[in-house]
Formats: structure tokens, C-alpha cells, sequence
């Protein structure tokens, strides 16, 4: 009996040590389906960027999904400027007419963060989010793209977000109201809510984008101290059965972040070495995967403790 396979894609974030040309070059030498492209690795002028673009247009990697640069409405830890949130916008629209630019009609969705709430001001933080979102879903649209909101772990309530469960990113998705406008799923940040796979199966139409990637047994040593799939605790089989169960068809994408100082950083070891371990680990946990409601036991989120 033939196995299919979803598309497997790598992040740029992976791979962080190398130059954007490196992660075209070993991507396509991994044979994998698709890249995140992570625009802190083009070059910050225009014509050079478009030119790396180009390389990768020709390359026959897919792109699966755009991190911008400046990628939060309000400042966040990769982003902590510009501060106010138009000029932030602002940025994000840029990254917009370029990604439609270099691949036009490819319909790629872009990963969005909220950022903090200023002043802790939760009210005001989710009606400016749910305006400037509708104004970018609506940008996006217009030129063939769709925009994502990410919502991620607790752990980073006070430095990249306001949005940490999947419901509250449901409802501000639905609040929008806009058909481009919609969720990026990470199991490394969702797979401690309770019932988590039900949860997934729920999002329905609106997962656009899945990250992958597993949680070190007791907590991370730092926010980026993240394992390859099937190295750690998470129960990845009964997530992707919630994915799957919600429609889901698109890529995979193995997204790693790390740190240099981990003894055993996964940037520091050989980059070839961690796509093949992590595509194994993966695929792995795919053809385990339960079905969402029938025979998927929720994820023990104390076996992680």
C-alpha cells in the first residue's frame, strides 16, 4: 500500500547560520518540498533582495510560508522598533509588495505576531489589532496574498504577544472577518492547551500554516531551546491528527530556533544532519497520527513537567 506523504518544508530560522544562498543550495540538496522564508536573511536593499528572490523562484522550492522582518503590530522581541504600530504596518506592507512581486499568484500566506499590549492595556491592544488587521488582510488580499496570526506559548505573554491560546486567536481571526485572514499553528506553542487535538480540529479553514518541532522534557533553558521532532515530550501524533482532522493540506514546516551558548544546540550541530533527523522525526509522527475525537487521547501536558 503507497504511502502519501504531506509536504515537508524547512524554515530559514532552522538553518540560521547560513547565508539565504547556503539555505537555497542545502534545501534542494535535502530534496525537501518547500521553505519558510525568513526575510531577515535577504539583504536589506531592494534590488538585492529581489535578486536572491529570483534564485529562489528558480530553484523549484516552494514557498510555504514569509516571516517578515518587522512581522508584530506592536513591538516585540525580534522587532522592538518602530514603536508605533502604523510605521510597524508600514513595514509589514513592504514585505507584502515584495513577496507579490517575486511570486505572483502563488496565493503564500505571511506569519504576523501581535507584539505587547502597550501599557498592558488588553482592550486597547485587540481593537487596534482587530483594525490595523483588517486594513492588512485587505492589502494582502489585493495583491494575492493571505496574512496569519500566530498565537504562541505563555512564556511569551510579556515580550512578543497578548494572543497565547488558540481560541483567543480564533476570535480575534473571526473578528477580522476577512477570508485571507488567518492562523498559523506551531506545536511547540499550542500543545499544552487542554485538548489541544480538539481544539486544532476546530480551526478548520483557518490553519494556513503548520510549524513543527518538539518541547525539551521539563521546560526550555532558554525561549529558543527547542528539540527536533520526536526528541522531546509532545504528543505530535495526536496534534497532526487534529490537523488533519481540520482539512488541512499544506506543508509541514520544521521550524527551529535554538541558542549557541546550549551545550548541544541544534545551530551549532551539522545543518543537513538536523533537516534529515527532523523530516525522520516528523514522518515518524505522522504515520502515527490519531484521528482528532476517536482515538486521540488528550496531551499530557504533565509528562512535559
Amino acid at each position: 500500500m503507497t504511502i502519501t506523504l504531506p509536504p515537508f518544508a524547512v524554515s530559514q530560522f532552522t538553518t540560521w547560520h547560513l547565508s539565504f544562498e547556503q539555505d537555497v543550495e542545502l534545501y534542494r540538496k535535502c530534496n525537501v518540498d518547500g521553505i519558510e522564508l525568513c526575510e531577515r536573511k535577504l539583504s536589506p536593499d531592494r534590488q538585492q533582495a529581489m535578486r536572491q528572490l529570483g534564485l529562489l523562484r528558480d530553484s523549484g522550492l516552494k514557498v510555504a510560508s514569509v516571516q517578515p522582518r518587522c512581522h508584530a503590530l506592536f513591538p516585540d522581541s525580534m522587532s522592538p522598533d518602530p514603536a508605533e504600530p502604523q510605521r510597524r504596518v508600514k513595514c509589514y506592507e513592504q514585505t507584502i509588495d515584495m513577496i507579490a512581486e517575486a511570486f505572483p499568484g502563488q496565493d503564500i500566506p505571511l506569519v504576523t505576531l501581535t507584539g505587547i499590549a502597550p501599557e498592558r492595556n488588553l482592550r486597547h491592544a485587540h481593537e487596534t489589532a482587530r483594525r490595523l488587521y483588517q486594513a492588512l488582510a485587505d492589502y494582502a488580499g489585493d495583491r494575492g496574498l493571505r496574512i496569519m496570526l500566530e498565537p504562541l506559548h505563555p512564556m511569551f505573554m510579556n515580550t512578543d504577544t497578548f494572543i497565547c491560546t488558540m481560541r483567543d486567536a480564533q476570535n480575534l481571526v473571526e473578528s477580522v472577518d476577512r477570508d485571507n485572514f488567518g492562523i498559523a499553528i506551531d506545536t511547540f506553542h499550542v500543545f499544552a492547551e487542554p485538548d489541544a487535538s480538539q481544539r486544532l480540529k476546530e480551526l478548520g479553514r483557518h490553519i494556513f500554516a503548520v510549524h513543527v518541532s518538539d518541547w525539551p522534557l521539563g521546560f526550555p533553558r532558554t525561549p529558543g531551546d527547542r528539540l527536533l521532532p520526536g526528541d522531546g515530550c509532545i504528543d505530535l501524533a495526536c496534534l497532526l491528527g487534529g490537523i488533519e482532522a481540520a482539512g488541512y493540506q499544506g506543508a509541514y514546516t520544521l521550524e527551529i530556533f535554538s541558542a549557541d551558548e546550549l551545550v548541544d544546540s541544534l545551530w551549532q550541530q551539522d545543518p543537513q544532519q538536523v533537516i534529515e533527523r527532523g523530516r525522520a522525526g516528523f514522518y515518524n509522527a505522522w504515520n502515527n497520527r490519531k484521528r482528532a475525537g476517536i482515538s486521540a487521547k488528550t496531551q499530557d501536558r504533565q509528562s512535559c513537567l
